[in-house]
């Protein structure tokens, strides 16, 4: 799967191919602004349709694939640009260009295009509405977002942000309203949703690698946060 992902890489970036076929500038200063609501109305890409072929004056299939992987980085450096963790932006990618590599309708790309789009637009949204303009709590949620798949202790985040644990935990809350520990459960919850919505990965995978203890927990949990069940919440999705 990785040398599949890896190979449509390569390929489209030594394509002669690239997003100036799309007027998508508006797209990409959306998703750099954060403007989810007004990008899904006027989001527009029609990947792998005969109108889209004609358009663009190609009836390669490579090539249609070749541009759904631009597209994808051209959201996530909108996305960095707009603020969102760089770790962040290439995880999502990464499960998109996943999608791309085992895609087998061309149709299907203009959905997962639209779900990058989405995806990318999301995270600015969240990561503006919640920057605290602080560099010790942003050093902090960075810190945590990008080592949510490891066994991550108080200690490690206070050492990251540059303050004491106890500084760091009263700071924490007063700026953003929670506990060290409840943003990284908010954050892996929000992985998690993600993966759901993005891979094949199993819930007890999902589990593991987000550090929960069991898949139990892991349910119940996801369930207290969101509403719904992981199993539930990915049957929805699609």
């Amino acid at each position: 799967m990785e040398a599949a992902v890896h190979q449509i890489v390569r390929d489209s970036e030594n394509n002669s191919f690239n997003t100036s076929h799309h007027n998508i500038l508006p797209y990409f200063r959306m998703i750099q602004n954060g403007e989810t609501e007004q990008l899904m109305k006027t989001l527009d890409i029609r990947l792998g349709t005969e109108e889209y072929q004609r358009e663009i004056g190609t009836d390669n299939d490579k090539e249609t694939e070749y541009m759904a992987v631009s597209l994808v980085n051209t959201f996530m450096i909108a996305a960095i640009l707009g603020g969102v963790f760089p770790n962040d932006a290439n995880w999502t990618a990464d499960r998109l260009l996943q999608r791309i590599a085992v895609s087998t309708d061309l149709r299907e790309l203009s959905g997962i295009i639209r779900d990058a789009a989405y995806q990318f637009c999301e995270k600015v949204r969240t990561s503006l509405k919640e920057n605290t303009d602080n560099i010790h709590v942003e050093k902090a949620r960075q810190y945590i977002r990008t080592h949510l798949t490891q066994n991550i202790r108080i200690d490690d985040i206070a050492d990251a942000a540059g303050i004491s644990r106890y500084h760091l935990s009263r700071l924490f809350r007063e700026k953003t309203g929670k506990t060290l520990a409840g943003c990284l459960t908010d954050e892996r919850i929000s992985a998690a949703k993600e993966m759901l919505a993005l891979t094949n990965s199993s819930i007890s995978e999902i589990a593991h690698l987000l550090q929960f203890c069991d898949e139990s927990y892991f349910i119940s949990v996801f369930r207290k946060k969101t509403g719904t069940t992981p199993a539930r919440f990915r049957q929805n999705r699609f």
